[in-house]
């Protein structure tokens, strides 16, 4: 639980972090962008508005922000037809070129855009039409380094926005962590605590039994001290399976299919008393390697609640079979079943689906919580498929 706590907060925060990220580097781009777009168009704009002619002799650049350290060119149409070409600084492109960048610059039918490294912008003159191009190839480098640039920088902070959270995360969760194995060990100690008043109890119910007889009220403390020792079992076998340190699964090959039969077939005078369908289908000589107390307490914790949980004169099933290299063993009842909503909470300590109908069944909400951390030991996987006022079948997979 404190794993997925962790995982969960280190998820959260990296997550929230990477977004921002995303955000600032994709503003910064579109900014640098935006304002390049923004100095193309005006150093266009002043070009057109000197009919072509660049830069003279003895001007100082950095003196003008809209200056454009590039190549520029600039086809003017007369009204009769004639074409003039004028070429500022080293352009390396031929005067057929210039004219074909012309040509297409007309047949696009907007008033500027872009042809190769090329910005153009087209403006109505006295004389006819005007089509003037810069070399925007520098800036398309800028931008380019820029988002590449950005990219880098982004996957850096990334991985360290991944440090900082798994290092925040055993901060965060250090109270948690404190609090649970607080009560992790409070529950191995009630439960060992409670052991011997509830054997004292049942003896002493005993003994007046045979003294004055049957009699209800002793019944009453019998049933409950019964089912009090039950829970007691269960918060021991709880917290057993959560101190690894203190509990050793021991794994040994064994054949499954015989475990299975042996643990299921006991049932089968419950069912009949009370009328209930009973099948098994269990292949045969399926081996497996895994501690064969845990999986038997996974198969009576499984029948047990399907028989608990199922209608009057209800059907409830136990297979095995393999899949690849799994083995599957299916528990399945009629009933009530689960509602969608509460499917992914039925492995949660103390968690019951109805309270009322628990209650008179004798659940308490831990038996699934123990079957999923032995199936977990196991390394395997468990999981409840149900039709809400139905059915209702758990699965593991092993």
């Amino acid at each position: 639980m404190i794993r997925k706590l962790q995982q969960k907060i280190v998820i959260i925060i990296t997550t929230l972090l990477t977004i921002l990220l995303i955000v600032v580097m994709l503003a910064i781009n579109i900014v640098s962008q935006v304002n390049n777009k923004n100095k193309i168009q005006r150093s266009l704009e002043r070009l057109a508005e000197k009919n072509g002619v660049g830069i003279g002799t003895g001007y100082d650049p950095y003196h003008d922000p809209d200056y454009i350290y590039s190549d520029s060119f600039a086809v003017k149409i007369g009204t009769d037809g004639s074409v003039e070409i004028t070429i500022n600084r080293n352009t390396e492109v031929n005067e057929k070129v210039l004219i074909e960048y012309a040509n297409q610059a007309f047949s696009s039918n907007k008033d500027s855009g872009y042809i190769g490294n090329y910005a153009y912008l087209i403006k109505e003159k006295v004389y006819g039409v005007i089509v003037v191009f810069t070399d925007v190839s520098t800036i398309m480098q800028q931008n380019t380094s820029l988002f590449i640039n950005t990219l880098i920088i982004g996957g850096i902070s990334v991985l360290l926005f991944f440090g900082l959270s798994v290092c925040l995360s055993f901060w965060l969760v250090r109270p948690v962590r404190v609090t649970f194995e607080k009560q992790k060990l409070f529950i191995s100690n009630a439960s060992h605590e409670l052991k011997t008043p509830i054997a004292v109890i049942n003896a002493n119910a005993d003994v007046l039994e045979a003294e004055i007889g049957q009699n209800k009220w002793l019944s009453y403390i019998k049933s409950d001290s019964a089912r009090l020792n039950e829970l007691v079992n269960e918060l021991l076998s709880l917290a057993r399976l959560e101190d690894k340190s203190g509990h050793k699964l021991v794994f040994e090959e064994f054949n499954l299919s015989e475990l299975i039969l042996q643990t299921a077939l006991p049932f089968e005078s419950r069912m009949f008393e009370s009328g209930k369908k009973y099948e098994t289908d269990i292949q045969p000589d399926v081996t497996y390697r895994g501690d064969i107390s845990s999986i038997r307490h996974i198969l009576t914790i499984l029948i047990d609640n399907a028989i608990k949980y199922s209608d009057e004169n209800g059907e409830i099933s136990v297979k095995l079979y393999t899949r690849s290299n799994k083995k599957i063993i299916e528990v399945y009842n009629t009933g009530m079943g689960i509602p969608k909503d509460k499917l992914d909470k039925v492995f949660e300590r103390f968690y019951r689906v109805d309270e009322a109908r628990n209650s008179e069944s004798g659940g308490y909400g831990l038996g699934l919580s123990i079957a999923n951390e032995i199936v977990k030991r196991h390394k395997g996987n468990i999981s409840v498929q149900s039709e809400y006022g139905k059915w209702a079948k758990f699965i593991v997979e092993l």
